[in-house]
């Protein structure tokens, strides 16, 4: 009974003992049909001596240090490490120049010829850079005694800036591209690792702000997102997609313009400049309602020029745009795509519209955009019915009278009193908008009468006070015109109130007012400011040389122009020169200070016979003191910055919104040009024949603007003072 026991037992060792070995045997066919091919690429230094260590870059490698094997001509090196996708091997003693064969236990491959000579690159550092970096070349065998050591990057010869036996400097020389390092040397040559060439080729967009998604296109990128550091200008961004020729990265708050840069293993390749620009401003957008098929146009600012940078939605749908410029977008409504608000999105930069009606009725244009009662106005647009009396046509609420009609087509005439405001249609209970207001326009005739008028301030509620010969008047917005202090002929230097006191006006005098209504006038020839209350009180303010023109700041600063320098007069009277070199103008031209407390004036020095004008940012620093816009010969020539002609007086304003208004004269007519500050952009804004007649825009006429008068009131009117008619006129634009 026992011995067959031990037998039974027997049979079951013989069975554990055959399925373990079966089991191995499974475990190693595993391996071996899971084990990568052998499959060898680079490998650094080609050349060295017995110990010299190289690295064969491949896959395939065993994963135990003792199944690989390395030989140098027949003789077995000693495998030093292995790691994924790397082997690194020692050269042997005895053996010669030959090749250098590998194997990982049952498979071999040659990776290429190892020269033994006492020239090797042990390591290079860094071993990425851009054109003009410098590497440091580590090894031995560099001293040469024939001729210089010759270095080349990729095939492409380096700059050897420093050499030593064990070291070299190298710069990387421009569009080298990624590829081996390799030292020449008495007829020696070595190969050593691939250096990783860094450039930024471009970068799309351009332009925009912050969240701009933007692509860069190069080589030499890092494979994982951390190792990218991208900034725009020092400010460092999100990096959103890697590979190692592209990279995708947002723009970071904060942005401002200045060149992108690409920084890797602490290695900086700079690329092209970053522009900052402000978010879309949309201006127009029309129609605001149509069909399909109808072409809609916005209008606005900070557009791009690049077609596929601009998107536009409507109510959430987005529409192809078919042609764009930096101020304007043209595209088809495709229909279907409900009511809701109109949105461009440029550069991932979004601002939102007026809202959108998808309906058959809708307003293209109409013409003229202004005027006054009884005013014929055509209106274009889809929709319109072809019998008069079924379309509803309102300005601003009151209705018009419809005298002709078409599908596309409206004549209409402007009712009696007809104010600023929005035009309307309206057609079988479809109601369309006109995409901007009717306004009322013209040009009124204040006052007459009153000679030698220099200088005008206007008050709120349309109050005009002129310097007019040696006294100050006031004039109501009816026309009645009284002397608030002053004497029309009497001169001096007195205070008082009302008409004891006297005064010593020039042609270059000026005057501005204060919040509280106060009033300050420039006696250039008694080189000091004099105050006028309301009520007529006249005191000395402040001593100053030759002060002429003066404009009052948001804050209640005056700036001057006094002996052809800039000066702040505070609220106390306190002056302080703000520059010293001699260019502001001290004709009666006049300065003017913007929103962004930049000071404007006009060239009158540095080159009479290019008038322009310059500006100081005294908040910031920043300056342009001539050329900033005009420069070219006398004219009226539109246009931006420098390209544009200004006439010999140009008297100029800051409205407040971004924006200053140029008047001046040239071949028989009068021009108001507006500038848009940001661009430098100068347009032709009002245009008007010589004369003199009142009336709407398209029928005034306008035989000059004394130079200086050129007033803004608070709610956008133009005054001026028209010296052959002895009229102060007003331009009103609503």
């Amino acid at each position: 009974m026992k011995a067959l026991n031990y037998q039974k037992l027997g049979w079951i060792w013989l069975w554990v003992g055959a399925l373990v070995i079966f089991q191995t045997c499974k475990k190693n066919e595993v391996h071996e049909a899971e084990r990568v091919p052998l499959s060898v690429g680079t490998y650094y230094p080609n050349s060295g001596k017995a110990g010299s260590l190289v690295t064969i870059e491949g896959e395939g490698f065993a994963r135990k240090l003792d199944e690989n094997t390395a030989h140098f001509s027949g003789v077995q090196g000693e495998v030093v490490a292995v790691e994924e996708g790397r082997m690194v091997v020692r050269a042997p003693e005895g053996a010669q120049s030959g090749p250098l064969i590998v194997g990982n236990g049952s498979q071999t491959q040659e990776v290429g010829l190892f020269t033994y000579q006492s020239l090797t690159i042990t390591r290079i550092h860094p071993a990425n850079g851009p054109a003009g970096s410098h590497i440091r070349i580590y090894g031995e065998g560099f001293s040469s005694l024939t001729e210089p050591v010759k270095v080349r990057i990729n095939g492409k010869d380096a700059a050897v800036s420093g050499a030593s036996d064990t070291l070299l400097v190298a710069e990387v020389p421009t569009e080298a591209g990624s590829g081996p390092v390799e030292v020449f040397v008495d007829g020696m040559h070595v190969r050593g690792q691939d250096f990783a060439f860094q450039a930024i080729r471009s970068i799309k967009p351009l332009t925009g702000g912050a969240g701009t998604k933007v692509r860069i296109n190069g080589e030499g990128f890092e494979s994982a997102a951390d190792g990218n550091i991208v900034d725009f200008n020092g400010k460092r961004a999100v990096v959103l997609e890697v590979s190692s020729t592209g990279l995708l990265v947002e723009a970071p708050e904060g942005v401002e313009t200045g060149p992108l840069a690409v920084t890797v293993n602490g290695q900086r390749a700079t690329g092209p400049v970053f522009t900052l620009v402000p978010r879309p401003e949309i201006t127009e957008v029309t129609p605001l309602s149509g069909p399909a098929g109808v072409e809609m146009t916005i209008t606005g600012k900070y557009f791009s020029p690049e077609l596929e940078e601009n998107i536009v939605l409507v109510n959430g749908v987005a529409v192809p745009v078919t042609a764009a410029t930096g101020q304007k977008i043209t595209l088809t409504l495709p229909g279907g795509t409900g009511s809701g608000p109109v949105a461009v999105v440029v550069n991932d930069q979004r601002t939102e519209g007026p809202q959108f009606r998808d309906q058959n009725l809708g307003i293209v244009g109409f013409s003229p955009d202004n005027g006054q009662d009884n005013l014929e106005v055509t209106i274009t647009g889809t929709g319109f019915d072809p019998d008069p009396g079924a379309n509803q046509v309102t300005f601003n609420g009151m209705p018009a009278q419809v005298t002709a009609a078409t599908e596309n087509r409206l004549t209409v005439l402007t009712p009696a009193n007809v104010s600023t405001g929005t035009l309307q249609v309206i057609v079988d209970g479809q109601v369309a908008l006109a995409p901007r207001e009717f306004r009322r326009t013209g040009v009124q005739t204040i006052a007459t009468g009153l000679t030698s008028v220099y200088s005008m301030v206007v008050d709120e509620s349309g109050v005009v006070y002129a310097i007019s010969g040696q006294r100050v008047v006031k004039i109501t917005p009816d026309g009645q015109v009284s002397t608030l202090a002053g004497d029309v002929t009497a001169s001096g230097n007195v205070n008082g109130t009302g008409t004891e006191a006297r005064f010593n006006f020039t042609y270059i005098s000026s005057i501005v007012m204060d919040s509280q209504g106060n009033l300050y006038v420039s006696e250039p020839t008694g080189h000091q400011i004099r105050k006028i209350t309301p009520q007529g009180v006249v005191s000395t303010f402040a001593q100053i040389t030759s002060p002429n023109k003066m404009v009052m700041t948001s804050g209640g600063d005056i700036i001057v122009s006094a002996n052809r320098n800039p000066w702040r007069i505070t609220r106390q009277g306190q002056t302080t020169q703000l520059h010293n070199s001699n260019y502001l103008s001290v004709t009666n031209i006049g300065i003017a200070v913007d929103e962004n407390s930049r000071i404007y004036f006009f060239d009158a020095s540095y080159q009479y016979d290019r008038p322009n004008l310059g500006f100081i940012n005294f908040a910031t620093g920043e300056t342009m003191r001539f050329f900033w816009i005009g420069g070219g010969p006398y004219g009226v020539l539109v246009g931006v910055g420098d390209q544009v002609y200004l006439s010999s007086q140009p008297t100029f304003v800051a409205d407040g919104n971004g924006h200053l208004l140029i008047n001046d004269a040239f071949n028989q007519r009068i021009m108001i040009r507006r500038v848009d500050i940001s661009t430098r952009e100068v347009t032709a804004w009002l245009d008007f024949p010589l004369g003199f007649q009142d009336g709407p825009l398209y029928q005034a006429a306008v035989r000059h603007f004394y130079p200086g008068t050129m007033a803004l009131a608070p709610n956008g009117d133009i005054y001026f003072y028209q010296s052959a008619d002895q009229a102060i006129r007003k331009i009103f634009l609503r």
